[in-house]
């Protein structure tokens, strides 16, 4: 366990590294920097002031002594200063951090808690008016997309029936839990709900696949409860490919989090790169970034060790026990 999680987190950091060379030389890409922006804010900047702005803040020197700068501070700790907000780039994100964390948390544990018994009704009865309705809910899900589905919801439960808040993390004066929960609602049920949609489809074809094993006619010829042959012989065997999907996905949790806390307006890591890369904040983007591929590195790693859990037979080398 220790050897593997050492090399997955060695592996991790090369990745980690390989995004930041490649994410700073797009961003280097970008038209416009800091001096171009001053320009366009004074027009009174001479040609000589420009030349000692650009040399102030390292945009005369080649990119790869520039990034290697930056690499040397991130290394440190030092990620820089966001020009937006005028305030080192940790503190601007570590808050927002765990507020996306947070939403795509409760996001994640909502589609789950939905996903997993509906895959397990319509494998059960394949055809059957349940396995046609969740099949189309399903389909519904996957089709819709999340700003669409953001302004449906803001449309009827806020503006029409006026039960939750349209944006924003908390009532200005209020600000308690009832509160925060209420501006919690709409974003969370439109981030959940493709992944709702996606866990059930692959759910219910990994349980429909496990159900047509021989062990499992096995065990119903031994006359086993038809719950125990469910959920302890096929659910826990379905569960395999449904963790790689749910690891794989939560990356795509992470980018849908952008669109729905732009929408929503919810202060999350996400909506903060929207805002970093609009306003052309170079540190404020790339450590964004790098925290968001962070984030589903240690999904993907978290999804390896949960393989282990959920199979004794599977090592976390990769090899199956004799």
């Amino acid at each position: 366990m220790t050897a593997f999680l050492i090399r997955r987190l060695g592996q991790a950091l090369l990745v980690l590294w390989l995004m930041s060379f490649v994410t700073y030389g797009l961003l280097v890409l970008m038209p416009g920097d800091p001096v171009d922006l001053m320009l366009a804010g004074d027009p009174n900047v001479t040609a000589a002031d420009v030349t000692r702005l650009r040399a102030l803040h390292g945009l005369d020197r080649p990119f790869i002594e520039r990034y290697g700068e930056w690499l040397g501070n991130a290394v440190q700790g030092d990620f820089g200063y966001s020009r937006l907000f005028a305030a080192p780039v940790t503190d601007i994100l570590a808050p927002r951090l765990l507020n996306s964390l947070l939403l795509m948390g409760l996001a994640f544990a909502l589609a789950v808690a939905i996903a997993l018994p509906a895959s397990v009704l319509a494998a059960r009865h394949p055809g059957s008016l349940a396995d046609r309705a969740i099949n189309l809910f399903c389909f519904a899900g996957i089709s819709v997309p999340p700003f669409w589905l953001a302004l449906l919801l803001i449309l009827l439960f806020a503006v029409a029936l006026g039960l939750f808040p349209a944006s924003g993390m908390a009532t200005i004066g209020d600000g308690g839990l009832a509160d925060r929960a209420a501006h919690l609602v709409l974003p969370v049920l439109t981030l959940a709900a493709a992944s709702v949609a996606q866990y059930t489809r692959h759910g219910r074809a990994a349980m429909v696949e496990v159900l047509r094993e021989d062990y499992i006619r096995t065990a119903r010829a031994k006359g086993a409860r038809e719950r125990t042959i469910l959920w302890r012989h096929g659910f826990r065997n379905a569960l395999i490919p449904l963790v790689t999907i749910m690891a794989l996905d939560f990356g795509a949790l992470f980018s849908g989090a952008l669109i729905t806390e732009t929408m929503f307006a919810y202060l999350g890591i996400g909506k903060t790169i929207y805002d970093a890369v609009m306003g052309n904040d170079f540190n404020l983007a790339l450590v964004g970034l790098l925290l968001a591929t962070a984030v589903t590195l240690a999904a993907n790693i978290a999804a390896d060790v949960a393989y282990g859990l959920i199979d004794p037979r599977i090592r976390l080398t990769g090899r199956k026990s004799a």
